[in-house]
């Protein structure tokens, strides 16, 4: 005889979300419920059917750890050096504690190129003119131009002391200087290493100084420069044109007040966008510029509220951020409040629209990541991490679900509770069913909680046969 029992599919349909509440109420609908959103997504990664799996465990580039002043990779990057003879050089190169090392087309092995930098400083790399030019906010260490031969000298030419830069128009264009924080700075035209001084091709343009605010980030973008300051009101310019003077000359155009970025690490592309975090949250540049300040076109949305009250703030301007395209996401490394420690990563999907969010570390440890990097490696880019401990790290891909120090970690996701329709009915559970792709023979836990009784838990194998025991 017939009964009111009914099936329905429970399907991951969004990502980790902390502020669209604890429940979500519909009922489903010709056999499915789609899962809009979830209370936890850490360490993972999704498939593209928008199922969660645990992200890749971690294998360390370097064997031996590097030991030298606080021992912290402060920042990597992967330069290419075309040169004269038509086949390139790669050349990695890592600031760690008071020294900068560079690796030989990722051979395992740094070298010691400069010594006596200011430890615990934030810097800069980027390519100009075929040479990698280092920087970084010490107001003591000048900029390098870091070639193949020599590996470090001094950046020629009479360069201001800048943080950061970036290549736009064959020029390269400066910015953080103590004395002057709003002022923006470039080369004469193809001259980063030699030519910073000459009246009418090198000069500068003040970015609406004494505004409360600094020059905080530089990024090159649809054939324009785009200048952001921080970190207290925010807001970020255009610099058009292509040359000092005459009919294409720069000049500054005002883009977007109320927003702007923490630093210059912080900023990364997605396609034709820029992402990047502020104070407040993470945005895109394409939303920004069409609704400003307006909270619910920040990337960040679904988890401001643990943006603002999770994370330590006093150490935002540190973050790194990371396109990793080969997997689809974007990636920015924090500090836990409490804490100094870059011991968690906010990860962005932007293969689905809306993009779904997720984390690394939030619930279980997994690599403290300092710095992050994209790194060749035959041809294919990895993720990189520079650790607090002197080892650079592969990770979110590697097969083996560890870590080279700490061994396991677990991966965590929650849904919300769900009412399956309206709550004034009441509805009883009859059986359940999980779906899984087994990848080794380990044990995961499954959880579920009724109304206000304590959670049940039951130990699922993937260790292959009867999947559900």
């Amino acid at each position: 005889m017939p009964d009111r029992a009914q099936k329905a599919i429970l399907a991951f349909a969004g990502g980790w979300s902390v502020d669209f509440g604890p429940s979500f109420t519909a009922a489903p609908q010709n056999g499915a419920l789609p899962i809009p959103f979830l209370l936890s997504a850490d360490n993972l990664l999704y498939e593209l059917d928008g199922g969660p799996h645990k992200v890749g465990g971690s294998t360390r580039l370097n064997a031996t750890a590097i030991s030298d002043g606080t021992n912290t990779v402060h920042g990597l990057f992967d330069a290419w050096y075309q040169g004269s003879l038509g086949t390139e050089t790669q050349i990695e190169w890592a600031n760690v504690g008071t020294r900068i090392y560079s690796m030989d087309a990722m051979d395992g092995t740094w070298d010691s190129r400069l010594t006596g930098l200011e430890d615990s400083k934030e810097p800069g790399f980027f390519m100009a003119g075929d040479v990698c030019i280092w920087s970084s906010t010490s107001t003591v260490d000048v900029p390098q131009a870091l070639s193949v031969t020599p590996a470090a000298a001094n950046l020629g030419g009479s360069p201001p002391n800048f943080a950061f830069g970036a290549w736009h128009k064959n020029r390269a264009w400066a910015a953080g200087v103590v004395s002057n924080p709003s002022r923006l700075y470039y080369c004469a035209s193809l001259k980063p290493n030699t030519d910073w001084t000459t009246a009418g091709d090198a000069g500068s343009i003040d970015i609406d100084p004494d505004d409360g605010d600094r020059i905080t980030g530089l990024r090159s973008h649809k054939n324009e420069l785009l200048v952001f300051k921080g970190p207290n009101t925010g807001s970020i310019h255009r610099i058009t044109g292509s040359s000092p003077s005459g009919t294409d000359a720069f000049a500054r155009v005002p883009y977007v007040r109320g927003v702007g970025s923490l630093n210059h690490n912080g900023l990364t592309t997605i396609g034709d966008d820029v992402v990047f975090a502020s104070p407040r949250g993470i945005h895109s540049l394409a939303a920004t510029a069409a609704y400003g300040d307006y909270v619910e076109a920040f990337l960040a949305r679904p988890i401001l509220t643990y943006y603002q009250n999770e994370l330590n703030h006093t150490v935002l301007n540190q973050t790194w951020a990371a396109n990793y395209f080969t997997k689809g996401v974007c990636l920015w490394t924090f500090a836990k409040a409490g804490g100094t420690t870059k011991n968690v990563v906010l990860g962005y999907d932007y293969r689905f629209v809306p993009g779904r969010w997720f984390s690394w570390g939030r619930n279980s440890v997994y690599v403290n990541c300092h710095s992050l990097a994209i790194l060749q490696l035959n041809r294919v880019h990895r993720l990189y991490a520079g650790l607090t401990t002197g080892f650079v790290q592969r990770i979110a891909d590697v097969a083996d679900r560890s870590l080279p120090a700490s061994g396991a970690y677990t991966m965590d996701v929650k849904t919300p509770f769900l009412n399956l329709g309206s709550s004034a009915h009441l509805k009883n559970a009859n059986a359940g069913f999980h779906s899984i792709l087994p990848k080794g023979a380990y044990n995961f836990a499954f959880g579920w909680t009724r109304d206000t009784f304590a959670e049940d838990t039951a130990s699922l194998s993937q260790g292959g046969g009867d999947t559900l025991g």
